[in-house]
């Protein structure tokens, strides 16, 4: 690290020149309807780094030197201005007035190309442009993950339940793959992953993706979703897309402060009330969220910015859990349970769990700056800051459920047994510092440093540790359970030159990046985890969530390096056609391979243009992949004795591993094709694009395995200390096909009205590949097929998490209605169909022979029909720079389906899937929002 900041000092050092006297250019930039200055304008030279933003007034001061150049005037949701100046050697002043845009193919894109940038109509691949700091003045969402999950078809996450870390990091997908299967950028630079591996059994099992929630929405310009495989040019992850999170530059005073709370009935004693005819729904009001952001931009010299956003969120929980209709107390003759919880003064609402959403508070700092140090030469730096705590419920031990030996203990602290809740510190930092100019001239050149670090610590409150009892005097009930860390440094150098005497121009580019990835593992206190009494016959450690043991603990890093080339050429004003190569070797598994891509666009008219890509992308497997580690002792029923259980998830290369000859984990590799159309129909934009993304060596956490009566195996895992064992593994191919189109429509009406409607839609069909009898072809090893254990390595419910239990469709409409100083928002959303498969046959103890027959379906199976949920916002502009609005999320209050089989209620608690879920089961959030910018 030391050698690199050394190298870092001397380039710019070296590139530094003596600073130019120099006149300059100045103005304002105006909206041409209402004649009010626009902040966050960008206004910059053509061919040169040199550029600046407006403040918060709209105003701006761009110093150069005398002489003629070509200025780009631009800001998401106007039509981009280019004019060329002549600057004298006193400077000249000049005012700029921006149309609002009625297209959306005409905004500039970044993402997915080294040229200059641009626009959407002209790029080979789908890009989606988010104007997020527009956008979150009409939503009463506070984070990115819910608020792309409204906006962009293609982006999925639900917030999950009793499922430990991941209710405090919500997953989300691109095209219903993986989280860890998208790259996620913020101002074109690779952005850390979590420290979170998803292990429960929520869609997305097994994966690590980026907590952009980390990122507050504040400090967000817009978001660019690139919807095409793009490994070749940005490496690792990225064969479902890119994200690029664009931070804001704009200078002077803005911000929003936003409340909401769900308002809302739902079907709590829908198993209770199943057939009596009392009332099955309740209504509640819970999950009040609070948020509070500003930014604030200054000026630094004629052509620097420094912006700093400051974000605090306080998010209540949620409870939708269904009455228990199970046992709560101890057997006691002559009395029934429920006179047993009467006697006691309580009602069943008295042990409800906590189903619905964790309770998250926290904030950060963000900081986005530039300075330039010459004509030629700028340097930047962002970066920023990020905590939150949060807590989360697991299942209730109710009384009955204690383990007799230790209920007198357990009873004194907690005589009506317990709701023990997992607890969350997450803490996220990153910084970005380089330099970026031109070289000789013409080419431009950019070095940077990017460092950031996840570390996700647990907690338990309101429990215990059962070994405990007996054993000390006072059994603790709150733990502090370890945790994991992950960091990542990226260097990267990389080189361009646009030749414009080459055909209509050709770009090319190229560069090297350097990355160090770093995973490690916190053991927690001793009595999180210790199990201080085995006579007793119970689980040891914190009950919950047990903490991590100290053979789980350690630290383990790789690197890797990766060359690229990038071209682009434009062979005629009509035909684009671009290419790029990458090859990466890391340390632990060797090279990925070459990777290309090769991607083309043609305009058959000015307006109408057909585009396609072809590429091939890898996935390394991530370090959490390679080395989580953590055991827990469980009790299973035994010959009818309660029987100690280690179970553990073990790096492959443990001894366990060994046993069942699970290889080491090698990269994924992906092949990508798609083919679009775009279109301006005078007021109508039409986009569609059709893919197909294959997907060889898919990694998965397996299911538990045991000796299953093999004694050579069983004696091995004793002498590795464990009684089952998962891992991950390279278990599957799989095949992603889909269609993605956009439809947009926007008019200004007489008398100062306008009108803008889009419907977009994304249709996805992701399959397991299958051989010839219909069943999914699973990388297994010998000893498993041996010992019978197929489907201990991948289930009927782990295929249906990657076909079934994420919409296959979402269809988004939005119409947007402005006049004067009135405006609203009117969003339609489908969600389509999810289906729960359950992992086991019950019709049939031959899982390798049934277990993917698809004509002899379980009976716990259940398909959740589609579902549309509706919001309406309306707002006003109070006074210049201030605008209320006041809303409401699913305004009609739908959820999804209830569960239609009591096997899946779990005695009445899970009424809504927590396996599958469309959107979330909160229902109906009203919320006001005050914005503010200045």
């Amino acid at each position: 690290m030391r050698q690199f900041y050394r190298f870092f000092m001397i380039v710019t050092l070296l590139f530094t020149s003596i600073y130019a006297q120099a006149q300059g250019l100045k103005g304002s930039v105006k909206d041409s309807k209402t004649g009010q200055g626009i902040p966050g304008v960008s206004i910059s030279v053509q061919g040169r780094t040199t550029g600046t933003v407006s403040d918060g007034n709209g105003n701006y001061v761009l110093k150069l030197q005398a002489g003629t150049y070509t200025i780009k005037v631009s800001a998401v949701g106007y039509q981009v201005v280019t004019e060329s100046v002549q600057i004298d050697a006193n400077g000249i002043s000049k005012n700029f007035s921006l149309v609002e845009s009625i297209s959306s193919l005409e905004e500039v894109v970044v993402t997915g190309t080294r040229s200059e940038g641009r626009t959407k109509i002209d790029t080979p691949v789908p890009v989606d442009v988010i104007p997020l700091s527009q956008v979150t003045n009409n939503v009463g969402q506070v984070d990115i993950n819910q608020i792309l999950t409204f906006v962009a078809p293609s982006f999925q996450s639900s917030r999950q339940a009793i499922s430990d870390g991941t209710d405090h990091v919500d997953p989300a997908q691109l095209r219903g793959l993986g989280p860890d299967q998208v790259l996620v950028l913020v101002n074109g630079k690779r952005r850390h992953q979590s420290s979170l591996v998803n292990v429960n059994g929520t869609v997305n099992r097994g994966t690590v993706g980026t907590d952009m929630n980390a990122i507050p929405a504040t400090a967000v310009d817009k978001i660019e979703i690139l919807r095409d495989g793009a490994a070749a040019q940005y490496g690792s992850d990225a064969i479902a897309g890119v994200i690029n999170i664009v931070l804001k530059k704009q200078t002077g005073l803005s911000g929003n402060l936003s409340a909401g709370e769900y308002v809302t009935s739902y079907a709590k004693n829908y198993a209770v009330n199943f057939s009596n005819g009392l009332p099955k729904d309740v209504s509640v009001q819970d999950g009040f969220t609070g948020q509070l952001g500003l930014n604030y931009g200054i000026k630094l010299g004629d052509k620097g910015f420094l912006n700093i956003t400051g974000e605090y969120v306080s998010r209540g929980r949620t409870n939708r859990t269904g009455t228990y209709t199970g046992q709560v107390y101890p057997a006691v003759t002559g009395q029934t349970d429920d006179q047993i919880i009467a006697s006691k003064g309580l009602t069943r609402d008295a042990f409800d769990m906590r189903i619905g959403n964790s309770e998250v508070k926290g904030g950060g700092i963000v900081v986005n700056g530039a300075l330039p140090i010459n004509d030629n030469l700028e340097a930047y730096v962002f970066g920023g800051y990020n905590n939150k705590k949060g807590n989360a419920a697991g299942f209730y031990r109710y009384p009955n459920g204690v383990p007799a030996a230790v209920r007198t203990g357990v009873f004194a602290l907690y005589p009506n047994g317990f709701l023990p809740e997992i607890t969350s510190d997450v803490t996220d930092l990153s910084i970005a510092a380089g330099v970026r100019g031109k070289i000789a001239k013409n080419w431009n050149f950019d070095l940077s440093n990017v460092y950031g670090k996840n570390i996700f610590d647990y907690g338990v409150q309101n429990s215990i540790n059962y070994s405990q009892v007996g054993s000390v005097s006072t059994p603790q009930t709150s733990f502090d359970a370890g945790g994991n860390t992950f960091s990542q440094n990226t260097t990267n150098f990389d080189m361009s030159r646009k030749y414009g005497d080459i055909l209509e121009g050709l770009n090319v580019a190229f560069g090297a990046e350097y990355r160090v990835d770093q995973f490690g593992t916190r053991a927690g206190e001793e009595a999180s985890y210790k199990n201080y009494n085995t006579s007793l016959g119970v689980a040891a450690g914190a009950q919950v969530f047990p903490g991590f043991l100290p053979s789980n603990a350690g630290t383990h890093s790789r690197s890797n390096v990766g060359v690229y080339t990038d071209l682009e050429l434009d062979v005629t004003k009509k035909w684009v056609v671009s290419g790029a190569l990458r090859l990466e070797n890391y340390s632990d598994f060797g090279s990925t391979g070459l990777k290309y891509k090769v991607a083309t666009r043609y305009k058959l008219l000015d307006k109408l243009a057909l585009r396609g890509a072809v590429s091939t992308g890898f996935r390394a497997p991530s370090l959490q992949q390679q080395y989580y580690s953590k055991t827990n002792t469980l009790f299973q029923t035994i010959n009818g004795v309660q029987t100690p259980v280690e179970s553990g998830t073990f790096p492959n290369s443990s001894q366990p591993a060994k046993i069942f000859g699970i290889p080491e984990l090698k990269a994924e590799s992906s092949q990508s094709y798609s083919i679009g159309a775009t279109a301006e129909l005078g007021k109508l934009e039409v986009t569609v694009d059709a893919y197909q993304i294959d997907i060889k060596d898919r990694i998965i956490l397996t299911n538990n395995f045991t000796a299953n009566g093999n004694a050579t195996i069983a004696a091995q895992l004793a002498q590795a200390g464990a009684t089952t064992v998962n891992f991950f593994t390279n278990a599957i191919d799989t095949r992603s096909r889909g269609v993605e189109a956009v439809v947009a429509y926007a008019t200004r009406l007489p008398q100062g009205h306008s009108l803008k409607f889009t419907l977009a839609g994304a249709f996805i069909d992701n399959e397991v590949i299958k051989g010839s009898d219909g069943k999914p072809v699973i990388k297994a090893t010998t000893t498993l097929i041996e010992t019978g254990q197929l489907g201990n390595y991948f289930n009927r419910e782990d295929q249906s998490r990657i076909e079934v239990a994420s919409p296959k469709s979402k269809i988004t409409g939005t119409v947007n209605y402005k006049f004067g100083k009135f405006g609203a928002m009117l969003r339609a959303v489908r969600f389509g169909e999810v289906v729960y498969l359950d992992p086991t046959m019950l019709s049939s103890a031959n899982f390798v022979a049934n277990a993917f027959n698809n004509n002899n379906k379980e009976t716990l199976d259940q398909t959740f029909a589609p579902k549309i949920t509706t919001d309406l916002t309306l707002n006003y502009q109070v006074a210049k720079g201030i605008n209320l609005a006041v809303g409401a999320n699913n305004i009609f209050d739908v959820y999804q389906d209830i569960h239609t089989h009591s096997g899946n209620m779990s005695a009445g608690r899970f009424v809504y899937s927590r396996r599958v879920q469309q959107f979330g089961f909160n229902g109906r959030y009203v919320f006001a929002r005050l914005n503010f910018n200045f």
